[in-house]
């Protein structure tokens, strides 16, 4: 049985998505930003914070759901 996130992500909408996805993408857009985007686009895919983090290269999910 998995644990529910205390916050968790609404659905996104079609143009947030593809949104998110160009952002992600990037090479203008500063590296956090990228960061950010591809954790929001990872929470979104169903994982957990501490997953989304992991995949981006970070060690802790705490920072993710701030």
């Amino acid at each position: 049985m998995t644990r529910q996130q205390k916050h968790p992500l609404r659905e996104l909408t079609a143009e947030e998505q593809q949104y998110l996805e160009k952002v992600s993408r990037s090479q203008s857009e500063s590296v956090s930003r990228v960061v950010r985007t591809k954790i929001l686009l990872l929470v979104a895919e169903g994982n957990n914070y501490t997953e989304a983090a992991h995949g981006v290269g970070r060690r802790c999910g705490d920072a993710v759901g701030k």
